[in-house]
């Protein structure tokens, strides 16, 4: 698929197969989930493709949530190695 005319374009792949594509311009922010199962592969397992246009505020909003999810499991992951290698049982 080709990006959009005038429009930033970023793709982030995941690591179950699926994808997250931004697009964006002075106007709009969209967000788009991509997942690709082919029929062959599991007949029962769909395949997606959704966008949605984000205002500001929620553009704003969901990378907020998604800062903090990360910083609580980064904080929690350091605090568990740092227990281990300390010697300390949980």
């Amino acid at each position: 698929m080709t990006t959009p005319k005038n429009m930033r374009a970023q793709t982030f792949t995941l690591k179950n197969g699926g994808a997250i594509h931004t697009y964006s311009n002075d106007e709009v922010i969209l967000l788009q989930i991509r997942r690709s199962t082919p029929t062959e592969e599991d007949i029962l397992q769909p395949s997606v493709k959704v966008a949605v246009n984000l205002s500001q505020q929620e553009a704003l909003a969901i990378a907020s949530e998604l800062l903090l999810a990360v910083s609580r499991q980064l904080k929690d992951a350091s605090q568990s190695s740092e227990t281990v290698s300390l010697g300390i049982n949980q």
